[in-house]
């Protein structure tokens, strides 16, 4: 049996993205999306989706990355965010963090999705794939663990480290569909090529929006990923394959 999630990441960043996400969940083949809940336009684009497209598997996409504050008071994530704000990417991350730190971020980034959703998240995944560092990772676990709640493994390696934790994740992890790899040639490529279990396609579609170009470089890319992902002929290839389209939640 083959199963595929299909996930959008950055949910809460513009509204221009959520609405793009939201675009090729109807019209197209996303499942589950993860929201980004320190970021300005998160808790409109949480109600809209849970308004509008209910059906859509919602989690939290922690963030210890971009530069941004935490959620937590700054004085109780010093090693996490020196100065009171978070690195700009996974590999500037300090070398040490205290994973208690950690641990008490992602619970009080899990409250406000709480907040915002009326629910918990459906599934955690890390902007910038952070939950790879190894000081984050048995935070990340422990906090999936408290919630029971499946997340990503954005290696091998890591899959089956959470696996011995005690985590869900699925079987195999796609991040091919990004950048010059977010053409309807690789997507077709990646689909045909997908193993026996359950898998997890990463994607990041949206609208490219002004706060979107204004702020990233990856922007004009995820329009062209709303497109794609709505593509009709997708259905009728995963049809074909035997491939089952399934929420995070189902992992």
């Amino acid at each position: 049996m083959k199963r595929l999630v299909v996930n959008a990441d950055d949910f809460g960043r513009t509204a221009g993205i959520c609405d793009g996400t939201l675009a090729a969940h109807r019209g197209g083949i996303v499942t589950s999306a993860t929201a980004m809940v320190l970021e300005s336009a998160a808790a409109d684009g949480i109600r809209k989706a849970r308004a509008e497209s209910p059906a859509l598997d919602l989690g939290l996409h922690v963030v210890l990355t971009g530069g941004g504050r935490p959620a937590s008071p700054p004085e109780t994530v010093a090693s996490l965010a020196p100065g009171g704000r978070f690195a700009r990417n996974a590999e500037v991350l300090p070398p040490r963090i205290g994973s208690e730190e950690v641990l008490r971020e992602i619970e009080a980034q899990i409250a406000l999705f709480e907040r915002m959703a009326g629910t918990p998240p459906s599934h955690l995944d890390s902007h910038h794939h952070s939950a790879l560092h190894p000081d984050v990772e048995p935070a990340f676990a422990e906090a999936a663990r408290r919630h029971g709640l499946p997340v990503r493994a954005a290696s091998p390696e890591a899959r089956e480290r959470l696996r011995h934790a005690g985590v869900r994740t699925p079987d195999t992890f796609l991040d091919g569909f990004f950048g010059a790899g977010a053409t309807i040639e690789n997507l077709r490529a990646l689909l045909e090529a997908l193993p026996v279990g359950t898998s997890e396609l990463m994607c990041h579609p949206g609208f490219p929006d002004e706060a979107l170009l204004r702020d990233s470089t990856y922007a004009a890319d995820r329009g062209r990923e709303v497109e794609i992902l709505r593509a009709p002929e997708l259905r009728a290839l995963l049809a074909r394959l035997g491939v089952e389209l399934v929420p995070f939640s189902a992992v």
